[in-house]
């Protein structure tokens, strides 16, 4: 076998009869591949750009590994289980807060919303709140003597407000601004000269977050962990606590060892893949979706390989024969049809990746606004990541489409019988 003979008489056989110009049909092939490729990697990283964005943005304001209580009494010796999963390798954080919804009323409006009680010192360590405040600061949420997790009062609201800190939608929703008071509603009823009354408390909006995702800013509420608890009739409890881990790969190694300390009936741990699965697997289905309906755009440019070939095929037959009559076995003359199939696929998918890489990196150091970007998550401009992975597998399906769309005409040079193509020579 005589690959290199081989190899010269593919590069040669793509050739027009003038030296130096390739055939035309060649070069629609070539191109037909580069924009192929450049197409698939181009949308599949502006893909991978919104999903890292909006991961970003969930677990700015979601904890990577969050631990929930199992039922109302809420997450037994907390104080105890915050050194043993801090003591965990790969945990950089730890925080504990209460959890609840009640009902918010403003002059501009009523409506339900999830509220927080946090310890403002550690939920720093466990998420973005701190940047994403835009108005105030998260010091007005820290905890006034006794300690923090303690009961502060004998059961009586206490005369001031309660400083909140709200989403930039809740706040739209409420026509609020930072100074302005809100009436909460707690789903715990108190007897009152009028039968059951819902416990109501003063609020009084000490700054504004937001976090880029819909979700948060239109429904969340950050509050003082010791009026939360008054809010709930929860002295002392907390029922979740969130935990920061160093790699966000490592979040379920985490998650199984802080199960581990479980007794059974306190608490249940969920990681931040499982906490999202349905929005990541939904984003995962689309790039997949997307991926197989472009590659498919792989497999129209693979028809110009195949018509190019079965061209070059009928115009050299005679030197198909003659090679044969020389000794160039089956096997040979197939080969040497296959390289001109890879050649064109490699010159293809090298120009289609210049050109995809080229478009990716002009995207990253000149953003694209999006019309209309922000209403939802807040994503302003186009986003892109290229994944190494990606780039990979983009590589492997046009080499090997290539390879099989030269399969065809290659078989058919192989298949001529040398007495037939030069017995009128």
């Amino acid at each position: 076998m005589n690959l290199g003979l081989e190899a010269s008489l593919a590069f040669q056989h793509l050739r027009a009869k003038r030296k130096g110009f390739i055939n035309l049909i060649g070069v629609i092939a070539v191109f037909g591949v580069a924009i192929s490729v450049a197409g698939v990697i181009i949308v599949i990283s502006v893909m991978n750009g919104f999903r890292r964005d909006i991961r970003d943005r969930i677990i700015g304001t979601n904890a990577h590994v969050l631990v929930n209580a199992y039922g109302k009494q809420g997450i037994r010796d907390w104080q105890k289980l915050l050194p043993k999963i801090q003591a965990i390798p790969g945990v950089e954080g730890v925080s504990a807060y209460y959890q609840g919804q009640i009902m918010v009323k403003s002059p501009g409006g009523v409506t339900g919303v999830m509220v927080q009680g946090i310890l403002p010192a550690s939920q720093a360590r466990v998420s973005k709140l701190a940047q994403n405040i835009k108005l105030g600061s998260l010091d007005v949420l820290n905890p006034q003597l006794p300690g923090p997790g303690q009961a502060q009062d004998t059961g009586n609201d206490p005369p001031t407000a309660l400083p909140l800190l709200v989403g930039s939608e809740l706040r739209n929703n409420l026509d609020v601004s930072p100074g302005d008071e809100l009436t909460l509603f707690s789903p715990v009823f108190r007897p009152t000269a009028v039968g059951l009354m819902p416990r109501m408390s003063k609020g009084r909006v000490e700054g504004v977050f937001q976090t880029g995702y819909y979700e948060y800013d239109s429904s969340l509420v950050y509050l003082r962990l010791a009026d939360a608890q008054r809010l709930f009739d929860a002295p002392g409890v907390v029922n979740q606590m969130a935990v920061r881990v160093r790699d966000l790969e490592d979040a379920g190694r985490v998650r199984d060892r802080i199960a581990a300390l479980d007794d059974g009936v306190s608490f249940w741990v969920a990681d931040w893949q499982r906490m999202n699965q349905n929005l990541f697997k939904a984003l995962q289905m689309e790039k997949m979706i997307m991926f197989i309906i472009l590659g498919c755009m792989v497999l129209v440019s693979a028809v110009n390989i195949v018509s190019t070939l079965v061209m070059v095929v009928m115009e050299k037959q005679k030197e198909i024969g003659v090679l044969r009559s020389l000794g160039f076995t089956q096997g040979s003359v197939m080969r040497t049809f296959l390289l001109q199939g890879l050649y064109i696929g490699t010159a293809g998918a090298a120009l289609g990746f210049a050109v995809g890489l080229g478009v990716c990196w002009i995207i990253a150091a000149f953003p694209i606004r999006i019309p209309g970007g922000g209403s939802v998550y807040y994503i302003d401009t186009l986003p892109v990541q290229v994944l190494g992975s990606d780039l990979g597998l983009i590589a492997g399906v046009a080499f090997t489409t290539c390879l099989l769309a030269a399969a065809y005409p290659a078989r058919q040079a192989a298949g001529l019988d040398p007495v037939e193509a030069i017995r009128y020579e």
